[in-house]
């Protein structure tokens, strides 16, 4: 009998980004083939699958526990992880996306452009605690918004120490509805008008109720939905499918662990909120950040 080929995983545990899934699916799956590797896709894995089974890749999406120690019992089998926290490459490890994919980063260019866009700069972020991605993110955010306007004090009432700009409010984890609502209420009396929802804070509530108020949003592209376009500025997000596109080849070949960063993107862009001039501005700001022209923090 002629020997099966061995294996090339997608493992996409309970809990990963659909999106991510969605997105990246049909490309890893096409990449595993050419290999020669018979394909599957599988929520979970265990030391014991390498033993029943001649596993040579393992392309992995968060939130898989304790990924590392999966590797260490592999050495033989290449793993590929995406958009992971809190890992470091080894020997057959290599990431891509990993490392908060420069929260600071992005927070910046979305208080930048919020402080744009906005008169009196009456801006805004929202952010959750116990998350060093969302930290990070909301100390790029008020880097920016200071880059572009100073001071930023509001010119035309209301104005006063409840109305000093950027604000931002930090959910409590685990905040129910209720509690949400009262601090959105506490953001809007304070006449905060352009809102940054940091990554991983954004919800259908979150989204439809500061849009009721008819109030202006910059957040990531996974969150995004035709039913908000009216109130959206633009989304923020890396272009993970173009970079797997390029890492893959130098992921297969190298004989050690390889880790990258995705470009940044901005889509989803509302020309009325955001004219083609602004965003090019937009454009210069973010080359000279990721050449480490400008600093996104006080620190």
């Amino acid at each position: 009998p002629t020997p099966l080929a061995p294996v090339g995983v997608f493992l996409t545990p309970e809990g990963a980004n659909p999106v991510l899934v969605e997105d990246l699916g049909s490309m890893i799956a096409g990449f595993i083939k050419a290999e020669g590797l018979r394909y599957q896709i599988l929520p979970s894995l265990d030391p014991i699958d390498f033993q029943n089974e001649e596993i040579a890749l393992v392309v992995a999406l968060p939130p898989f526990p304790d990924l590392t120690a999966l590797t260490e019992s592999a050495p033989e089998t290449k793993f590929l992880a995406i958009e992971f926290d809190g890992l470091s490459i080894s020997d057959n490890l290599s990431l891509l996306g990993s490392g908060g994919a420069e929260y600071d980063i992005q927070g910046f260019v979305a208080g930048y452009i919020a402080a744009m866009i906005t008169p009196d700069w009456r801006v805004g972020a929202l952010s959750v605690e116990d998350d060093p991605n969302a930290l990070a993110a909301l100390n790029g955010f008020r880097t920016g918004v200071k880059y572009y306007c100073g001071l930023c004090n509001p010119k035309y009432a209301p104005v006063g120490p409840n109305y000093l700009y950027p604000k931002y409010f930090v959910f409590p984890v685990g905040a129910t509805d209720s509690e949400i609502s009262y601090y959105i209420d506490y953001m809007v009396d304070r006449v905060v008008n352009t809102y940054y929802i940091i990554p991983g804070v954004g919800t259908p509530q979150i989204y439809r109720k500061l849009i009721g108020y008819e109030k202006y949003i910059i957040g990531s592209g996974i969150d995004y939905r035709d039913e908000y376009q009216d109130f959206w500025v633009a989304s923020l997000e890396y272009d993970l499918v173009s970079s797997l596109e390029e890492f893959w080849p130098r992921f297969l070949e190298s004989e050690t662990g390889l880790e990258e960063l995705p470009p940044l993107l901005i889509t989803d862009v509302n020309p009325d909120l955001l004219s083609e001039g602004k965003l090019n501005l937009v454009g210069r700001i973010l080359e000279e950040l990721q050449a480490g022209y400008i600093k996104t923090s006080y620190d």
